[in-house]
């Protein structure tokens, strides 16, 4: 995936004057559209580009229908306009982002790039890990999926097992995150931990398959933190477990996916058998 270079032109377009056809073109092209919010004061939506080449079929159509797009009557008469990311949007853009993390939670009726944030942040605290490393970690956490945006719905949502080709757009997820990231400065610390959040310990996760402290400190808090959410809260396609169960699981996987300190802390950080 491409991103187009930073520059000050913006093509704008009023929507009644365009045709079917011309939106059809956009909407095949080489262009991947993140929506910002509509500004009814001067009726303009506006739409961060990047130029694509690698993402999975269907792609492209679930980030609009979970994000939202020009392509709807309800916008008539709205200009768009299409920018690279200009250095004076970038903190729009990280709140672009933010958005697009939870539309992806509505998507499947869940809160878990929220729950995942708020771990996250409870394990670092408890790590003792500095204020501004905290809030880092936390960010990175509440957008760690945001790669799924480019992942079809139907792979996501899938209730039984994933055929191969269809594991490995999943497996691709995290670079599409980080990839979506780039253009903002802001993000690039962080940007590692979301490439990174699917590592295992021993080294057989992915995408690089790192092990160990090669996986940033903050990537493994959310490892923890994203399995935890992902067993205990409810999801379109799978039915949640009780607390203790997910924690027997962190705990079969500690040393292995898991790094063993962080599970300590997570255990910590749980009520014990007849605590409320």
């Amino acid at each position: 995936m491409k991103i187009y270079p930073p520059n000050a032109e913006f093509n704008t377009i009023d929507q009644k004057k365009v045709d079917g056809n011309l939106w059809s073109q956009i909407f095949q092209s080489n262009n991947l559209l993140i929506p910002i919010e509509i500004n009814t004061k001067d009726k303009t939506v506006g739409l961060f580009v990047f130029d694509h080449h690698n993402l999975p079929v269907g792609g492209q159509k679930f980030l609009f229908e979970i994000a939202g797009s020009p392509f709807t009557p309800e916008l008539a008469g709205v200009k768009v306009f299409f920018s690279p990311i200009l250095p004076a949007l970038q903190k729009n853009y990280e709140k672009a982002l933010i958005m697009l993390a939870d539309s992806i939670d509505k998507c499947d009726g869940s809160t878990h790039s929220h729950e995942t944030s708020l771990w996250a942040e409870r394990i670092a605290k408890h790590m003792g890990l500095a204020k501004d490393e905290v809030h880092k970690i936390k960010l990175a956490a509440k957008l760690h999926d945001i790669g799924k945006a480019v992942v079809p719905r139907e792979i996501l949502t899938k209730p039984g097992p994933l055929s191969k080709e269809e594991w490995e757009i999943i497996r691709q997820h995290p670079g599409y995150g980080a990839t979506l990231m780039e253009p903002a400065q802001s993000l690039d610390e962080i940007r590692p931990l979301v490439h990174s959040h699917h590592e295992h310990y021993c080294g057989d996760g992915y995408p690089d398959g790192l092990r160990g402290d090669q996986i940033p400190i903050g990537a493994r808090i959310i490892s923890v933190a994203d399995a935890f959410s992902t067993m205990t809260i409810r999801r379109v396609y799978r039915t949640p477990v009780s607390n203790e169960v997910a924690k027997n699981e962190l705990v079969r996987c500690l040393g292995t996916q898991f790094d063993p300190l962080v599970v300590d802390h997570m255990l910590e950080l749980l009520p014990k058998p007849g605590e409320n």
